[in-house]
């Protein structure tokens, strides 16, 4: 992740001087904001994402600025918490672009944060990367937004083949997260897959849950009695007991 958020940080980020180099005056210091998961439910995402955009600017710092175009500029981080909230984030890029006034954003990861940042930054002309945010919706009609990573349509079919060449499974079983994009939107794209490959009703049981919640017996009750063969969790907040 920290070489990606290198390279692609500097990719966007002369892409954002070309757009802008009509304007009067290019800055004379670059600000880059990072919108990261720091607290809430992933805050290792967010530590993860903080610490490699502070060891990126340590090398950029040594080299004597960025180069753009052949001339350096000075760089600047301006890191905002998003709480792993769909709020948060949208919050973060909104104070990031038009208070700190910085040029792009890095961040969030999770879709459950990129969906609705992504269209902050959208409406507000500001590019946007999200290193792993695989829902489409992060990007989709949105010119302004990238990621760094496959989207949920190849995800899901990928697993279900997997699944289905490796080990021979026909019947499949799906609990995930109802309360964020990430697990709910790779969630249907794994059960429309598996069911292009097997038929309707292979998923012999579709489950959900709420993030935090820790008791998942009802559920696997469900799961085990239905007979399913090999259960898909799309989620990286479970908490099994």
């Amino acid at each position: 992740m920290k070489i990606r958020l290198h390279v692609l940080t500097v990719l966007v980020l002369v892409g954002a001087f070309l757009l802008g180099a009509c304007q009067p005056a290019a800055p004379q210091t670059i600000k880059i904001g990072i919108n990261a998961e720091i607290t809430g439910d992933i805050p290792k995402v967010g530590e993860g994402t903080k610490y490699a955009a502070e060891m990126w600017l340590e090398d950029i710092n040594a080299a004597g600025g960025l180069d753009v175009g052949g001339k350096k500029y000075p760089v600047e981080l301006v890191i905002e918490d998003n709480e792993s909230k769909a709020e948060s984030a949208a919050a973060a890029n909104t104070k990031l672009i038009t208070q700190d006034e910085v040029l792009i954003i890095v961040g969030p990861q999770a879709s459950k944060q990129a969906v609705p940042a992504g269209e902050i930054a959208n409406n507000l002309s500001t590019p946007m990367i999200s290193p792993w945010s695989t829902n489409p919706a992060t990007t989709k009609d949105r010119p302004w937004v990238f990621r760094a990573c496959f989207l949920d349509p190849f995800q899901g079919p990928v697993v279900a083949n997997f699944a289905t060449e490796e080990f021979g499974y026909t019947k499949a079983a799906v609990l995930y997260d109802v309360a964020s994009d990430y697990p709910k939107g790779l969630a249907e794209y794994f059960k429309k897959a598996w069911e292009d490959l097997h038929g309707a009703g292979s998923v012999v049981a579709y489950e959900s849950f709420t993030t935090k919640d820790i008791d998942f017996s009802a559920q696997l009750t469900k799961i085990k009695e239905a007979g399913a063969e090999f259960l898909f969790t799309p989620s990286t907040t479970m908490r099994w007991l």
